[in-house]
């Protein structure tokens, strides 16, 4: 499983994207990095749980909406790249796809969907988690927030914690910007 975290900074005008560097299928710690960031037209996709996901919209880039505007168009395409792939599975009559995430439009609005798609917006300004170490992140997101000013130290910090004493969520702390051009960094290690 996995964390995934995000704040926007309005004073860098970027949103701080942060998540744990493995992935695991039970208690097996996967050996390569794991890509939990994914974006294109002005459009970060944070993804949690398992399944091709990632590579599943790769493959479907040349039907992704281009315009959009709305995040219910992203959703839309994702739903459809994961049908194609067979992600997800009916459930009380309710097509769930084993896994949330977060969704980062380029100007730092920020909604948190589940696996049946469900958006919530995230309000402006605040630090917000997804993935099975959402709990310990969220919690120390609110803990340090009023001792740790910088956005970009608050991310970190909250994924050394959250890395340190979540056992689905191994691995490095990858910190990633997503900036007002749409373009979204290297993972910065933190």
């Amino acid at each position: 499983m996995t964390v995934i975290t995000v704040l926007h900074d309005v004073k860098e005008n970027v949103t701080w994207l942060g998540s744990n560097g493995r992935a695991t299928i039970g208690s097996y710690v996967g050996p390569s990095r794991d890509n939990k960031w994914f974006a294109v037209h002005g459009w970060a996709i944070g993804i949690t749980g398992s399944g091709p996901k990632v590579e599943a919209l790769e493959a479907h880039l040349n039907d992704f909406p281009k315009d959009a505007s709305r995040p219910h168009e992203i959703l839309k395409f994702m739903k459809t790249a994961y049908s194609d792939f067979d992600i997800g599975e009916v459930e009380e009559g309710l097509k769930r796809y084993s896994g949330n995430g977060l969704l980062i439009h380029k100007s730092g609005a920020v909604w948190d969907f589940d696996n049946s798609f469900c958006l919530t917006p995230v309000e402006p300004g605040v630090f917000w988690a997804r993935g099975s170490g959402m709990d310990i992140a969220l919690g120390a997101g609110k803990a340090l927030k009023d001792f740790v000013a910088s956005p970009k130290e608050l991310t970190r910090r909250v994924l050394e914690i959250t890395i340190a004493t979540d056992v689905d969520s191994p691995g490095e702390l990858p910190v990633q910007t997503f900036d007002a051009n749409g373009v979204l960094s290297d993972p910065i290690e933190a």
